[in-house]
């Protein structure tokens, strides 16, 4: 797994992600979900708690969802599968991470190829940016331009980061349900899905090829890409 770290004010970085850990105090308590990763300067393991101390807004952005190589003690506690996931929590509490644990972190991050700009080219894409937006929940069509063959949409108000999305070619859209002088601009979920060497993007989490008429705010395309911008 690989997520951004936002730092708040528009200061983030990258980092794999090693372990999970969730001790709620019940079951709305989302203050005590923590991220095993690395600091900014890629030489300690730390717990980043996943949400802001004063929003709700998460301070970690998934940008890769894999975990194949991961094991699991149960939903709320697990690491990847080279680290002790029951001591991991209080070895990276008490800073006492083997070095050689910690290099073996280090070395695999460095290996990772990050791509700010991905296309969605498969149904791994989408459900990575599906993380990374929070099902576009609560976000709003903040522009739009269309430079010939290709479609700029900004959207805002998105779990703590800014969306840009580009759809390039063959392009079809309709926005005019979410126009904010007649209707709510916010979203309350979404939809990318293939059909017929078009990708679609939709309004709602449970839309359908059906969908995409003049009544839902959508957008079609041969290709898209997409970049996250936390704030």
């Amino acid at each position: 797994m690989y997520a951004i770290i936002r730092q708040g004010n528009g200061k983030f970085y990258t980092t794999m992600v090693f372990g999970y850990y969730d001790y709620p105090k019940n079951k709305w308590d989302y203050k005590h979900r923590y991220c095993v990763v690395l600091n900014e300067e890629k030489n300690s393991l730390i717990l980043q708690p996943m949400f802001a101390e004063k929003e709700l807004a998460s301070t970690v952005i998934f940008t890769d969802n894999d975990e194949s190589n991961w094991k699991k003690i149960n939903d709320n506690i697990m690491s990847v599968f080279f680290l002790p996931t029951e001591e991991l929590y209080n070895w990276v509490l008490d800073q006492k991470v083997p070095d050689d644990l910690l290099q073996k972190c280090i070395a695999m991050d460095a290996e990772y190829d990050y791509n700010p700009y991905p296309y969605i080219l498969n149904e791994k894409d989408v459900h990575d940016l599906f993380w990374a937006v929070g099902g576009f929940h609560d976000g709003m069509i903040s522009e739009i331009k269309q430079t010939g063959d290709v479609l700029y949409v900004a959207m805002t108000d998105i779990w703590g980061c800014n969306l840009e999305m580009w759809f390039e070619g063959d392009i079809e859209y309709d926005i005019s349900s979410r126009n904010p002088e007649l209707y709510d601009p916010y979203w309350g979920g979404g939809t990318i899905f293939f059909h017929e060497d078009y990708i679609y993007l939709v309004d709602d989490e449970y839309a359908t090829i059906e969908n995409v008429t003049n009544g839902w705010c959508w957008f079609k395309a041969r290709k898209m890409k997409y970049h996250l911008i936390p704030v």
